[in-house]
């Protein structure tokens, strides 16, 4: 079972068709700008309220002589609830710049590929004729998209990057005259 898996994975099983792009527009695949704006502005919301729960909590603490074991409980919770949102403060900031960060430009020649991850942006390119599958993986919480090159080059990219990874992979695979492979 596993080697006829592998077999159903291995690149040569791609079936070729000639690929029809004479005349075709480039198209440039990227996260929608509304997408990306809501995520950026959810993350300055959440650093607002944030800001507001310390607040809160400081006050549950203040003043020092008034102090009892209730209000030390409710100040604590106040500043656990701020940390948390601090925190998805920073992960909604994270994945908007990857989000804004991530394209893929279909043309004649091939696929370019800009993906961001943290500070450093990688771009590649790999023509249609070099491109010997595209392999989709559900994982946990994510799906995982793996385009292999004929020279052992590979381009993954998950559903971190883009918001319809899917439609990503597709367009390629079709482009490249290959199918999508599940697995």
């Amino acid at each position: 079972m596993i080697e006829a898996q592998e077999q159903f994975l291995s690149p040569s099983t791609g079936v070729r068709r000639p690929i029809h792009l004479v005349g075709q527009q480039p198209t440039l695949l990227r996260n929608n700008r509304v997408l990306i704006f809501l995520t950026f502005l959810g993350s300055i919301a959440a650093l607002g309220l944030s800001l507001c729960m310390v607040a809160v909590a400081l006050m549950s603490f203040l003043p020092f002589s008034a102090l009892n074991l209730d209000r030390f409980s409710a100040g604590a919770l106040w500043l656990l609830g701020a940390w948390l949102m601090a925190m998805s403060q920073v992960y909604l900031w994270r994945q908007g710049n990857l989000m804004a960060n991530c394209s893929v430009l279909l043309d004649t020649r091939g696929a370019y590929f800009r993906l961001a991850n943290g500070t450093n942006s990688k771009e590649v390119f790999m023509p249609w004729s070099e491109i010997e599958a595209v392999h989709y993986k559900r994982i946990e919480n994510a799906q995982k998209f793996t385009i292999l090159g004929s020279d052992t080059s590979t381009v993954t990219f998950m559903s971190h990057s883009f918001y319809r990874p899917r439609r990503v992979a597709r367009l390629i695979a079709e482009r490249a005259g290959l199918p999508l492979v599940h697995g």
